[in-house]
């Protein structure tokens, strides 16, 4: 992406494009490192925990930081978001027997 020129608010905000936030997968309440080098200020997002994020249409794995996730706990993570939706799913299908 090239550089893009955004503007700041009175109040001092910017507005980060569209782009950037769907590319970056930064939704409303998301945190922010700032830090500062010289005249450079740079916004980091912090993400805690490793899972999986919407990225656009598709769901990407994030980790923080530089960390690499072994094999396996990649498999284990995709277990248990499988199961976490087969849960709703079948909540929901239970709920909507009971109402009729």
């Amino acid at each position: 992406m090239k550089d893009l020129l955004v503007p700041i608010d009175p109040a001092g905000r910017i507005v980060l494009p569209k782009k950037v936030r769907e590319d970056l997968a930064i939704k409303a309440g998301d945190a922010f490192k700032v830090s500062i080098q010289g005249a450079a200020v740079t916004l980091t997002p912090e993400r805690e925990t490793a899972g999986f994020v919407r990225k656009g249409k598709a769901l990407v794995l994030s980790t923080p930081g530089s960390a690499t996730l072994s094999t396996e706990a990649v498999n284990e993570l995709l277990e248990a978001c499988r199961e976490e939706a087969m849960t709703r799913s079948t909540q929901t299908s239970l709920g909507r027997r009971r109402r009729r």
